[in-house]
């Protein structure tokens, strides 16, 4: 994986395009990044429903409570990890990965233009947010009440609310891509395709 550092995002026509087969679907999706954190937000409410029945019934929620300000923190020294979690997933070590952040919209992005299957999008969408979300915080719900304990769950908790975007992209690969398609990313805007559509639009 070749990572370029492509610093501050300025304008959705600077980013990378992909060359698309004709019959290319976009998916039906968010098409700004402002869109993208509203659609985020209501993904959020069930996770966030799911984290505090887990913290109830575990008798945890004291706990993590307490080291609130630790797990938001080490979460946002995760925002470059989380990308390039996300970049490792993209494809070989060949595969050209860009890297971009905003402060406006207080978040960071990886844009790959390679072709992905259906499953490894959904996995690449998803690794960052259990690596560093859900994985810490389902260890912290098994250990005894600690410090540690607090602050793993709270770690666990906000990096689990940061791959919220990317639930975005697993739902829709979900539901909208058929069976056998490959998905790739051009601009701000995510695709679909069956592979003979792209071998015969290069023919």
């Amino acid at each position: 994986m070749k990572l370029i550092f492509e610093g501050k995002f300025k304008s959705y026509d600077d980013l990378p395009k992909g060359e698309l087969p004709e019959n290319a679907v976009m998916f039906k999706e968010p098409k700004t990044m402002a869109m993208v954190n509203v659609v985020a937000a209501l993904v959020a409410i069930p996770m966030l429903l799911i984290m505090y029945v887990l913290l109830n019934v575990t008798d945890k929620t004291d706990c993590m409570y307490d080291k609130n300000l630790w797990g938001l923190l080490i979460s946002c020294v995760f925002l470059v990890p989380h990308e390039f979690i996300h970049a490792l997933c993209m494809g070989d070590k060949d595969t050209v990965v860009h890297m971009y952040y905003s402060l406006k919209h207080l978040n960071m992005f990886v844009i790959c233009l390679e072709p992905m299957s259906k499953a490894r999008f959904i996995i690449m969408s998803f690794a960052p947010s259990f690596v560093l979300g859900w994985l810490p915080f389902i260890i912290g719900l098994l250990l005894p009440v600690s410090t540690f304990t607090g602050i793993l769950l709270a770690t666990g908790f906000y990096g689990a609310l940061l791959g919220c975007g990317d639930m975005i992209n697993i739902i829709n690969a979900t539901f909208q891509m058929p069976k056998g398609s490959l998905t790739q990313l051009s601009g701000m805007n995510s695709y679909w395709f069956m592979p003979e559509e792209k071998s015969e639009s290069d023919t």
